[in-house]
């Protein structure tokens, strides 16, 4: 049986009694990763969670990736393909994301296409399916599309469950067999902010009033390509 095999036996066997267990961790997007810090008996420790493959199971999106933990004295502990699953989102207020096409635009045989034309095309591609949308979410939802609803709207929280972790491999003593990762996604950096796009993606094709599985599999080849840049 190999370390991660024993490691993933360890986080099945349930909650430990007598320490405390933490429900809930706030993060960020930094690049490719999740950041942040979790208190735990006075001690701030930092943590990070990276993304390195992302898939749709049972119509919900799931993430394995490497969570290391910080201590105070900056010694660090890590396991390796961590899985969570994004269980909740909270839409956004303001300006979201650009999001990119991606769903190629196929140009007839022998034509030749400049860049530009290109992001016209995709631009122009793009407009068309956010009209088209806004007209069925108008017909199907009993809420008024605004510039945050439909179409237009956008993940500002992420919400994701890990399945049980062995805390002892993380250097801490508290019980981590059902913690949930909050991600604001208040993005910094451009790849970030390309994720954020990517995520919005996914979402409204999983987790929208109507399903698109081709959309979803399009978002999630992208966010995976991001992934192993």
């Amino acid at each position: 049986m190999s370390a991660n095999q024993k490691s993933r036996q360890r986080r099945r066997a349930g909650g430990q009694t007598g320490v405390r267990r933490i429900y809930s961790i706030a993060a960020w997007p930094k690049q490719r990763a999740f950041v942040g810090t979790l208190s735990l008996g006075g001690r701030d420790y930092k943590f990070s969670y990276a993304p390195s493959h992302a898939e749709a199971v049972s119509n919900l999106l799931q993430l394995t990736g490497r969570l290391s933990i910080t201590d105070p004295r900056g010694r660090a502990r890590a396991l390796n393909d961590v899985r969570m699953t994004l269980a909740n989102t909270q839409g956004g207020v303001g300006r979201g994301p650009i999001r990119r096409q991606i769903i190629a635009t196929e140009a007839p045989s022998g034509a030749q296409i400049t860049s530009q034309q290109k992001q016209q095309a995709a631009g122009e591609t793009e407009r068309q399916t956010a009209e088209r949308r806004s007209e069925e979410v108008t017909a199907k939802s009993t809420l008024p599309v605004t510039e945050n609803t439909g179409p237009t709207s956008y993940c500002g929280v992420l919400y994701f469950h890990f399945e049980p972790l062995d805390s002892s491999a993380l250097g801490l003593t508290a019980d981590l067999t059902k913690v949930q990762l909050n991600v604001r996604l208040e993005t910094l950096d451009d790849t970030a902010h390309a994720l954020h796009g990517l995520f919005c993606y996914v979402v409204d094709a999983l987790y929208g009033e109507r399903a698109d599985q081709k959309l979803a599999a399009a978002a999630i080849i992208e966010l995976n390509r991001v992934f192993a840049a």
